[in-house]
């Protein structure tokens, strides 16, 4: 037998349904279709996100409906439905998720004030229409403007629905048997819903703070910071920070960016590349970037806390991708953001890194471990970087100056530049022998230097003749070069695209050279094994 709190659900789903309905045909629906082709970007917009609402809440609808069916089927047929069987406890996530949709489209619109905006081009149809926006409102009532009921339309149904589902919830959990099938899905149901109570509060009171800071930005600001994702976190007018080394009238925190504002300049910070690193100074809060660091300085430790906090759970947030739910940090053990991220980043600031694009793994703030280094001229670098620099084994790749090819160099690295041994091929004709230095070379920042050799070429042994190199002409489709400190390098032609391997490795004796030449060979061994792995 039905228990009256199924009843009173069922009653629930009806009323919400009906009012969903009435709002997308008396609200959504006539606002697409005041201005239907906008030209100007702004109009655009609007119209894209109030698209984006309609499509939620026609969702929110079908969702209520199956929802519906499923009680009424558990209501008038309650031998073929048990109670766990119901949408509403059985799918209670799919349900959330159709909610949690409608949240963000509406708070989309609310931060870019598309219902004001749209809403001013039909204002006599819309006054003709506010006594039917004020039976959409529970209070009865409909004062201010046409846009702040509208807005009122759109939320105040939801957040009275979602309240009294917890109610009823909580109220059928209280009927039920403890050992119940369906016991522990009414507490999950009323977990989720209730979780929904805050976060959309949250949502609200963060996209109202959003939209209230256009306001107290001049026009220029205003083009290059709103967008209808942005959610005001955190604001410097709030609690002072003093910026340094850095200079900043005002800092914005948003959920996914870090914004310093000086005069009409725009200083922005991607979280996902942003390391907090708190100070033993209670009132200092280091900040570290890819090309900056800086601090905040707070008045007194409370305002300390409140930054690292705000920043430190926007930083998680913003690498997991998605809002938090229930709410930002709400957790039981406080978010502390991975000190290992790996994210592609390209580099503005003019020296070694300027206009390169890394895309691997980071740690405070800098490349370190596995990744990939590209400048737009062509040259990149693949594998193993530490604190920021080329250490470990690496392949790098050099455009020729005269011709559409590229050198190959795969060797070992240290702090930023060739050493041990190594390999160098290049796609090139036999018309010229080629030298190329690979100790101590640094390939990030220029090309492979060229030159001739002396036409009998050059033998070279000792420690004087370490770092030079022995570069021989051959007759055919290959050149091969044997570098005289033990480095071995060849040269592929494309006449014959195979490597010719040096033959000859100069040593003291023949046990250091027998060394040499299986050191060489095992270090070839790994480099096939790498180019064969990432490929």
């Amino acid at each position: 037998m039905c228990s009256s709190e199924e009843t009173d659900l069922l009653r629930l789903e009806e009323v919400f349904s009906t009012t969903l309905a009435r709002t997308i045909s008396l609200i959504l629906q006539p606002l697409l279709l005041a201005d239907p082709e906008p030209s100007d970007p702004c109009g655009k917009e609007c119209l894209r996100l109030l698209q984006q609402l309609h499509e939620s809440a026609q969702r929110l609808w079908d969702v209520t409906e199956q929802s519906l069916l499923s009680l009424r089927q558990r209501l008038y047929h309650p031998p073929s439905m048990s109670l766990e069987a119901v949408l509403l406890l059985n799918n209670a996530d799919y349900v959330l998720q159709a909610h949690m949709e409608y949240i963000k489209s509406y708070t989309d619109c609310l931060v870019v004030q598309a219902f004001q905006k749209v809403s001013k081009k039909r204002s006599e149809f819309w006054r003709s229409q506010r006594k039917a926006l004020r039976q959409l409102l529970s209070s009865g009532s409909s004062e201010g403007s046409v846009g702040t009921t509208l807005c009122q339309a759109l939320r105040q149904p939801l957040a009275h629905h979602v309240q009294k589902y917890v109610l009823l919830l909580l109220s059928l959990r209280d009927t039920l048997d403890e050992h119940h099938p369906a016991q522990q899905l009414v507490m999950h149901a009323v977990t989720l819903f209730g979780n929904l109570q805050s976060f959309m509060q949250q949502a609200l009171d963060q996209a109202m703070a959003t939209q209230a800071l256009w306001h107290s930005l001049s026009s220029r600001l205003r083009d290059v910071l709103c967008t209808p994702t942005h959610r005001l976190l955190q604001d410097s007018q709030d609690i002072p920070v003093v910026v340094t080394p850095l200079r900043a009238e005002r800092v914005l925190l948003f959920d996914d960016t870090l914004v310093l504002l000086q005069g009409h300049n725009v200083h922005t910070f991607d979280l996902k590349l942003v390391w907090v690193d708190p100070s033993q100074d209670k009132c200092v809060l280091h900040i570290l970037t890819p090309e900056d660091e800086f601090s905040f300085c707070t008045r007194d430790p409370q305002g300390q806390v409140v930054w690292q906090w705000k920043v430190t759970q926007a930083v998680c947030q913003a690498l997991c991708g998605k809002k938090d739910f229930p709410v930002l940090g709400s957790g039981r053990e406080p978010s502390v953001p991975p000190e290992c991220r790996c994210l592609a980043y390209t580099f503005h600031r003019e020296g070694r890194l300027y206009q390169a694009t890394y895309d691997g793994e980071w740690s405070r703030a800098k490349p370190h471990g596995k990744g990939t280094l590209k400048w737009p001229d062509g040259r990149n670098h693949v594998g193993d970087f530490y604190q920021g620099l080329e250490h470990g084994f690496g392949i790098c790749l050099v455009p020729q100056a005269s011709e559409d090819k590229f050198d190959c160099y795969k060797c070992h690295w240290r702090e930023g530049r060739m050493c041990e041994y190594g390999i160098c091929m290049a796609l090139t004709r036999c018309t010229r022998a080629i030298f190329r230095p690979v100790c101590g070379m640094d390939l990030a920042s220029s090309t492979a230097p060229r030159r001739p050799p002396s036409p009998s070429g050059t033998r070279a042994t000792g420690r004087e003749a370490r770092g030079a190199a022995t570069a021989s002409r051959r007759t055919g489709t290959g050149v091969s070069a044997t570098l005289a400190c033990g480095r071995l390098t060849s040269v592929m032609a494309p006449g014959s695209w195979s490597p010719r391997q040096a033959s000859a490795i100069r040593a003291h004796s023949k046990e250091t050279r027998w060394l040499a030449q299986a050191s060489c060979c095992v270090r070839m061994i790994l480099c096939m094994k790498v180019l064969s792995r990432g490929s």
